[in-house]
């Protein structure tokens, strides 16, 4: 297993450093600087600005071959600031190249020559220190790899998720974002995933907020984490693997011909889209439910947004990574390869987003992508 760690800290008005724990190079933002909303109160439901992150000021510093990456939920109220922000690096003052803006991150890119062991801002009088996270690209080179955000999913769900795309696919290397989990600790879900057998695990633990849910037509617009964390894998990790595949813990692909990973390797684009649907257990079942149960579909299906499989080193490789496509180029949804397809289990379910997905409906007909996946989920009983 190879996860690589890094701490931050921060500094309140006094000086006292206050040291983080987790998997990230992170800094918070002191008690008397909070990141603003940009939603009117009218779009704020109860319990909204508990949700938001108003304290990480950037969720990572990544180094990597002369340049120093800050990942920042959006700046909002403190972007004029940290643009005229000094920033140094082991005492060294940093000169800031560019401050890329996405829909829910945005990323600094700072002049640093070596590595430092701390990146320092004065902000608004204020001065915060992390620690910086080295990019570690060639512990992925050349594998095909796959990447999840989990929080207190049972670790069967995950250990399958994995033995499937590793049988089905190819799948060689598993990264594995864990949110908080409190039903199992870190090391539990390390050992059992170590099991399955791939060339390469990592599991980070994220500290940071998920964020909330706003009223309509805002409902994603201030959900700051998992589209930034994504986009950490990509600066920090994932940048010479072979293809990287986004596809969720109750998502399973199905290919008709070959795997998702050689499919966006063999595309002109180096990027592959992929089509999904719902799917669910037989009228009557009774849970709990294994993906190996989510036998049915809808007449007609009901689809989903798509997942995505990418080259990191083809020609998207340097955009924004997002839930459902690159961000910036909405064209690529419309364009989902014919051979490739993903069941999205309904049932599998901790019950965060909806209790209405435990709910089995009656009117559903086998699916006959699901018989595929069956196949391959039969044939992993008794393999490690």
């Amino acid at each position: 297993m190879a996860t690589a760690t890094a701490s931050g800290n921060t500094s309140g008005p006094s000086g006292i450093a206050e040291p983080m724990s987790g998997d990230f190079a992170s800094l918070r933002l002191p008690a008397h600087m909070q990141r603003s909303s940009v939603l009117a109160a009218k779009y704020q439901p109860e319990g909204y600005l508990a949700a938001l992150d108003r304290e990480t000021l950037w969720y990572d510093a990544i180094w990597s071959e002369g340049r120093l990456f800050l990942v920042c939920p959006p700046l909002n109220n403190f972007r004029t600031a940290f643009r005229k922000a000094v920033f140094r690096g082991d005492d060294r003052v940093l000169k800031f190249r560019r401050l890329r803006r996405y829909a829910r991150h945005e990323v600094a890119e700072l002049d640093a020559p070596n590595c430092p062991a701390e990146i320092s801002v004065l902000l608004q009088g204020w001065t915060g220190t992390s620690g910086v996270s080295r990019a570690a690209h060639t512990e992925f080179a050349g594998l095909n790899t796959a990447f999840v955000m989990s929080r207190d999913n049972p670790i069967e769900w995950l250990v399958t998720h994995a033995r499937y795309h590793r049988d089905a696919h190819g799948l060689e290397a598993l990264i594995v974002m864990d949110n908080g989990s409190t039903a199992y600790g870190i090391a539990e879900l390390r050992a059992a995933l170590e099991g399955v057998g791939l060339s390469r695990l990592t599991v980070l633990e994220v500290p940071f907020k998920y964020g909330p849910v706003g009223r309509k037509p805002y409902r994603r617009t201030e959900k700051y984490m998992q589209t930034a964390l994504f986009n950490v894998l990509r600066l920090r990790f994932l940048g010479q693997a072979r293809a990287v595949l986004n596809c969720d813990v109750d998502e399973l692909i199905v290919t008709r011909g070959e795997s998702v990973f050689d499919a966006a390797c063999a595309a002109r684009l180096g990027f592959v889209q992929v089509a999904g649907h719902w799917v669910y257990p037989a009228p009557g079942a009774e849970g709990p439910f294994s993906h190996a149960d989510h036998s049915h579909t809808a007449a007609p299906p009901r689809p989903c947004p798509p997942k995505w499989c990418l080259v990191p080193s083809g020609r998207l490789g340097g955009f924004s990574w997002d839930v459902h496509g690159m961000e910036r180029l909405p064209f690529l949804r419309r364009r989902t390869h014919a051979d490739l397809s993903f069941l999205h289990c309904r049932s599998l379910t901790t019950g965060w987003k909806s209790l209405k997905r435990d709910q089995v409906p009656q009117d559903t007909v086998p699916d006959p992508e699901a018989a595929v996946a069956a196949e391959v989920l039969r044939g992993m009983l008794g393999q490690g």
